[in-house]
Formats: C-alpha cells, structure tokens, sequence
C-alpha cells in the first residue's frame, strides 16, 4: 500500500510536468499539429503566461501540490494551518503563474488566522490537494478543508467528494472504473457528468463542444471522458493533452485515479525520473 500511494503521488507530478507544454492552449487543431502518438517526453510551455518556464517543469497547481508534499514531511504528517502558512511561504519564494484562486486567497490570509480562501470554482483546488492521499488515515473533511483554502463552491465539494470517494475506494482494492460507476450517483452534477460520457474519439470534439476552461464545470466531464476510454495511463495523459486548455489539473486528477489501481505501469523511466523536481519529490517520499 505504501508503494500505491507513493506511485500515485509520482503520477500527479508526471501528469502535470508532462501536460504543461499543452497548458492553456485552447486550439486543438494547434495541438494536433504539436502532438502526434502518445506523448512521451516533456515539452516547452506554449502558453504565453508561462513564460521563462521550460520543458520538465510544473505548473502553477503542480508547484503548490510539491509545496503540501513538502510540507507534510517537514512537519511529520499534514496540519491545515501550518500548509496554509508554509503555502503563503513557497509562493512567496518561488516563481509561478498567480492564478485568481491564488491571489484572492492571499489576500483574504493577509492579517488573517481563516483557514478559507477565494470564492473559486476550477478543479485546480482539488488537483494540488492530492499529495494528501499520501497520509493513509485522511477524512474526508481533512480533504474537503485543504481544498478550502483556495477553492470553495458547491461544485467543488461536490467533485472533491467523488474524487476523494473514487481514490479511497480504490486504495482499498477496487479497479477505478468500479469506483467510479460506485460514486457517480453520490451528487446530480457527478451523475449528469457520468451519463453525457462519450467515446474515445469523442473526446477532443466533446471538449471544444463544452468548454476546456479552468471550471470544475468544464474540466471534470473531461476528466470522466478520459479516465472511462483510456486504455493506460499514457494514453489516457495524451488524450487529455489532445483535448486542450486546462489540461494540468485535469491530468493531476486522471494520474492520481489510475495510479492508484494500476501504479506507473507503462510509465517510461525517462518519464519518472525526467521532470524538473523530480529528484526532489523522491526525496520527499523515502521517508514513506
């Protein structure tokens, strides 16, 4: 089991290192000129706001995701307040993209003891917040509360707690696909996302038809799409790619769902070893 969580952790940082090149890329007929096979190997960020970033490198939700696993660590376990102060510490210190959800969340923090942040309902609260599976005895509220600090809407409750749902279920034995028809009914945003599922080669035409945004709203029916036609987790990862825009928090959320039933089979060495922080997130893991 520890290796389980371990190789799901290392799948989150994989799946946004290697979708960062496509990030905010909307164009999926750019991306298909880009993109061709499975993705296999790390790209330069397109995207304008992610300039002076580079190939291997994370994103804005994977940086903040490196931060948890960071803390988590240093303090022997996860402590909401301490995270809260310790993510407020490396997003000072280091430099990244500022979305709105992070922003917003500063500011309320300023002079401030809240542990709740923005108003935010993009599915990238729940995409830094799953290097907490790593902890074996995680609530669902422990959960719900980290996601709290950046991102709070009905929608997004109602996602994490599938998501939290989904994973927990298969920590304890089932195949993701079971869990996933086992949770689907536990809300009518999830059931109605699960019911408009396409096929394989629907997913790139279904993405442009919804929306690729950063809203839980568009991502997570993408997420649902990718996750139910995928065949492993490199193509499932080259789907999501080819589906375009927020694709980074989408693919924390898709890794984190296969690795947990299936590892990082099909992983490339090139691909675990290859990512920018990589040595140092295995670093963080030993201790596990």
């Amino acid at each position: 089991m520890p290796n389980k969580r371990k190789d799901l952790i290392k799948a989150v940082f994989i799946a946004d290192a290697l979708s960062f090149g496509s990030h905010w890329v909307y164009d999926t007929e750019k991306l298909a000129d880009s993109y061709s096979g499975i993705i296999k190997r790390y790209t330069d960020p397109m995207a304008k706001f992610h300039q002076g970033k580079k190939a291997g490198d994370l994103s804005h939700y994977g940086e903040q995701a490196f931060a948890l696993l960071q803390s988590t660590k240093d303090n022997n376990g996860f402590d909401l307040k301490q995270f809260r102060d310790d993510w407020v510490e490396y997003l000072e210190n280091n430099e990244m993209y500022m979305d709105h959800a992070m922003k917003d969340s500063l500011e309320k923090f300023k002079g401030s003891e809240t542990l709740i942040g923005a108003d935010n309902h993009e599915l990238g609260g729940i995409a830094r917040s799953l290097p907490l599976f790593l902890e074996e005895d995680i609530s669902q509220k422990e959960f719900l509360d980290l996601v709290h600090l950046t991102h709070n809407s009905k929608v997004v409750d109602q996602t994490a707690k599938f998501i939290f749902a989904v994973i927990k279920n298969i920590l304890a034995g089932k195949d993701y696909k079971e869990a996933i028809k086992a949770n689907k009914d536990l809300n009518q945003f999830t059931a109605d996302s699960f019911a408009k599922i396409g096929s394989k080669d629907e997913i790139v035409a279904n993405a442009d038809d919804r929306g690729q945004g950063c809203s839980t709203e568009q991502g997570f029916p993408i997420v649902l799409d990718v996750l139910w036609n995928a065949d492993n987790l490199l193509e499932a990862l080259t789907l999501n790619i080819m589906a375009g825009g927020d694709t980074s928090a989408r693919a924390m959320v898709i890794a984190a769902i296969m690795a947990a039933t299936s590892g990082l089979d099909n992983v490339p060495e090139k691909l675990i070893t290859g990512f920018n922080k990589s040595e140092a997130v295995k670093e963080l893991l030993a201790k596990y």
